[in-house]
This record gives C-alpha cells, structure tokens and sequence, in this order.
C-alpha cells in the first residue's frame, strides 16, 4: 500500500513539474471563475446569425421584406419597375436573391464559429467575428451616405443595423478577458 502511494506521489511530481496538472487545474479554475458575461456573450453572435439567417432565406427565394425601401429609392413601384424594364428588373432580382444567398452563408459561419470554438475560447475566432461589428458599420456608414444623397428611405434600416453593431461589439468585448487572460 505504502508503496503505490509512493509511485503514485512521485508520478504526480513528474506531472507537476511537466506542467501537465498545473495547465489542467488553471484552467479548471479559470472556467469555475468565468462570469456569467464572459460565459454566454457567444449567444449574442448566434443571434445576430440567426436573425441574419431569418433575413437571408426571403431575399434567397426572391421575395422582398421591405419593398417600401425600394420603391422610395427608384420613385416607382417594384411592378412599375418590372414593367418599364423587365431586363434590369430581372438583373435586380438576380442581385436581391444572390444577396439573400450571402446572408445565408455569412449566417451560417457566424453561428457555426460562435456555437464552437468562439464558445470555447479559442482566439481565432474571436478575431473572425470581428466581420460581424465591421460589417453593421460598414452597413451603418453606407446608409447614412445614401441618406446624405438624398435616400432618406434608408433611414428605416439605420436602427437595427446600428443595434446589430452594437450586440456585436458586446458579443466581442465581454469575454475578452476569456481570450486574452492576464498573465500570472
């Protein structure tokens, strides 16, 4: 018995001295001390994913959610349009729906990052989501220069996009502490 304990003893100092347990026990402790924010702001991203997936499948299939913003921006009708010049009509719709198709995929990325190694910490991807927060801006600033351009139909879409940069943002400063842990 004495004996086993012995082995057992030094195969635990080998271990320690090799890092092996003390990595484990840092990081068991690290996760039992993780906030509740630093926990789960990967739902944040996922829901920004979601709801661009929501989005995405109408325009993929062709059908207009705010044809409003459209008809505002051309000065006639999406029938009117169709009408006065099927060919650029049919152009609009090959873009509209190719567009839809990229929302589906960006959507997909997002959540599959977030659900998996955004979740687990893994820092890669916390520089990957960054594309969610630059493309709402990026989106923000193009919608306020058609606005400036006298576009004021796009003002609607100012306030979810602007919703949308800012739970990225959180969804990314929140945990950083989870990926970028202090040095001991």
């Amino acid at each position: 018995m004495a004996q086993a304990e012995l082995h057992s003893l030094e195969l635990m100092f080998v271990l320690e001295k090799t890092g092996s347990i003390k990595s484990d026990l840092r990081t068991r402790t690290d996760t039992m001390k993780e906030k509740v924010y630093e926990k789960y702001a990967w739902v944040l991203l996922f829901v920004i994913g979601a709801l661009i997936l929501v989005g995405g499948v109408p325009h993929s299939l062709g059908i207009n959610t705010d044809p409003e913003t459209v008809e505002r921006l051309i000065r006639m009708t999406l029938t009117e349009f169709q009408n006065s010049n099927p060919a650029f009509f049919y152009l609009y719709m090959f873009y509209f729906r190719f567009g839809g198709l990229s929302d589906i995929g960006v959507a997909f990325f997002i959540m599959a990052i977030s659900l998996t190694a955004y979740r687990r910490g893994e820092r890669w991807a916390w520089y990957a989501m960054w594309f969610v927060p630059a493309f709402f801006i990026g989106s923000a600033a193009i919608t306020v220069s058609s606005i400036t351009m006298g576009a004021e139909s796009s003002l609607s879409l100012l306030l979810p996009i602007t919703v949308f940069a800012v739970l990225g943002l959180l969804g990314l400063l929140l945990p950083v502490r989870k990926f970028f842990p202090e040095k001991r």
